[in-house]
């Protein structure tokens, strides 16, 4: 035990120094994706998750204890370890989307589906001997999958109100710059600088105004095309410590640090509705893919009160995570404008004039505060755990999505870099709340085998509630095995997702949006021993 904990934190010391090494030499600001409230939401709102027992009751950890997830919850229970322990939880996960868009109902997209690990790693715990306060304490060294990207979404549908092509001209009319200084602007993104050079969108004196127009403004309805694929997640690995406190009070505290691996493609056509060959239109398609890699830190700190046999209450504390992030952008665009300038086709290289592959962005971003509390009711709680015949537990949450930040990932940003990141965190407040979690579970023990079943419920974090129905239920059930020292444990979670997704944004238009349903489920097996 001695020369393990001080070779990782020795790994953590290079890793924070990578971090600010990063934040202090990182390079120019390039808009490669234009960063989005729903970018800022997918780092954010992510179940609870953890080893298959956690999972089987609901992930209500925070006044529990006893378990390894809680170094990733409420890492003071891990304090009430007096025994070693190493555990891993190899998962799989499959969810499919259905969507629906102006009226025309989707068909049900593609599953996706990947295999993940959970909440894996080593307790060292240590019992004190002397007559003091501190009964024993309790580090770990862990890895937890805190969120899944792998999804699949397909919808179209007809729409008379706007077009994609119209956030391209707000952008580029916006800028007021030229269109030779827009097609070369590293503060454009890469699907606007696109659009000016394929002449999707142009200047053009109507009525005697010259005006920034895109040209499926001149039809009279298109119909719209959006796939997307997307895979990855965030891992997070993590140092806790806790004590013990006269078996009465545990305190305890976690560093962690989780890396963002995100790869999305996406595919976006538009074409026009009418049978008219010569107002400008015929059709458009944007094709990108978005590879995002970053690194963060944050701290979790916690605290379990036992006041008397059976019952126990916890609070713990999230730190925002404070994530260095790259993105790194390929798209190509083929726009038909029929009469005006024909079929134009364009690729990032065409646009960087051969001078690299893809087009970067640096950034930095702050995720929310997450404060939550816990109650557990332990049947039979005596020190020998065997002993104990079940429990039930509930936690809630309360996440501030409106904290939700970007920043330039470079000291010398200049202020049209400091003024764009502002005007994405205004967005991200006035699109998304402050909200509540519910998680609750409970487990029977039957002499070696142990049955369990929980829930959770991830709350609505849009301001809109009322038209943009997003949450998240998650049912769950499962089975455990203990017997000398060694444990198994098998779960099966049941996924029922509301979301919504904007295929484009626009500030003088009504946004339209399609709502998602999504069902799928995780299987989660857990081993481990004592030792």
């Amino acid at each position: 035990n001695g020369t393990a904990f001080p070779l990782f934190l020795h790994l953590i010391f290079n890793y924070m120094r990578k971090i600010y090494i990063s934040l202090l030499f990182s390079g120019f600001l390039y808009q490669a994706g234009a960063q989005t409230p729903e970018d800022a939401l997918r780092f954010s709102w992510n179940p609870q998750s953890g080893t298959a027992r956690n999972m089987a009751i609901g992930g209500a950890m925070t006044g529990l204890g006893g378990e390894i997830s809680a170094a990733h919850t409420n890492p003071a229970g891990i304090a009430m370890y007096k025994t070693n322990e190493f555990v891993l939880s190899p998962g799989f996960n499959f969810l499919a989307n259905k969507a629906e868009y102006r009226g025309t109902s989707g068909t049900k997209g593609k599953q996706a589906s990947g295999f993940n690990l959970g909440t894996s790693g080593v307790i060292l715990s240590g019992t004190s001997t002397r007559n003091s306060n501190i009964r024993g304490g309790a580090i770990s060294l862990t890895m937890n999958r805190v969120a899944d990207f792998n999804y699949n979404l397909a919808y179209k549908g007809y729409n008379n109100v706007s077009s994609g092509a119209e956030r391209y001209a707000e952008e580029f009319s916006s800028s007021r710059l030229t269109i030779n200084q827009g097609i070369n602007s590293r503060y454009l993104s890469l699907a606007t600088r696109m659009a000016l050079y394929t002449y999707l969108v142009d200047t053009m004196t109507l009525n005697g105004i010259t005006q920034v127009v895109a040209m499926p403004e001149f039809t009279t309805g298109v119909n719209q095309e959006n796939t997307i694929s997307s895979k990855g997640g965030i891992t997070e690995y993590a140092a806790s410590a806790a004590i013990n406190m006269k078996d009465k009070l545990f305190f305890g505290a976690t560093l962690g640090l989780p890396v963002i691996r995100y790869d999305r493609d996406q595919t976006y056509k538009e074409s026009d509705a009418t049978s008219i060959l010569n107002n400008r239109f015929g059709s458009y398609t944007y094709t990108d893919k978005l590879e995002s890699r970053g690194y963060g830190f944050n701290l979790k700190l916690g605290m379990i009160y036992r006041p008397v046999e059976r019952f126990r209450f916890g609070i713990t504390i999230h730190t925002p995570t404070f994530y260095s992030v790259t993105d790194q952008l390929t798209g190509s665009m083929n726009s038909n404008t029929e009469n005006y300038n024909g079929n134009t086709t364009i690729t990032e290289t065409d646009i960087l004039n051969g001078a690299a592959s893809s087009i970067e962005s640096k950034y930095t971003f702050t995720s929310p505060w997450k404060v939550s509390g816990g109650i557990s009711y332990v049947f039979r709680e005596v020190e020998n755990v065997k002993k104990q015949r079940a429990f039930i537990t509930a936690d809630i949450d309360y996440v501030t999505y409106k904290s939700m930040k970007y920043a330039a990932d470079n000291e010398n940003a200049t202020t049209a870099d400091k003024n764009y990141y502002t005007s994405v965190n205004q967005n991200i407040k006035n699109t998304y709340r402050n909200a509540v979690n519910f998680r609750v579970g409970g487990e029977l023990k039957l002499n070696t085998i142990m049955v369990r079943a929980g829930g959770a419920y991830l709350g609505n974090p849009n301001k809109d509630k009322a038209d943009l129905k997003t949450n998240r239920l998650l049912v769950s059930g499962g089975l455990g095995y203990r017997n000398k020292g060694v444990f198994v444990d098998l779960t099966y979670v049941h996924h029922i997702n509301k979301e919504v997704n904007f295929p484009y944004r626009l500030n003088d238009k009504p946004n339209t949006f399609a709502p998602v349903n999504g069902s799928g489920g995780s299987v989660m097996l857990t081993t481990g021993f004592k030792f």
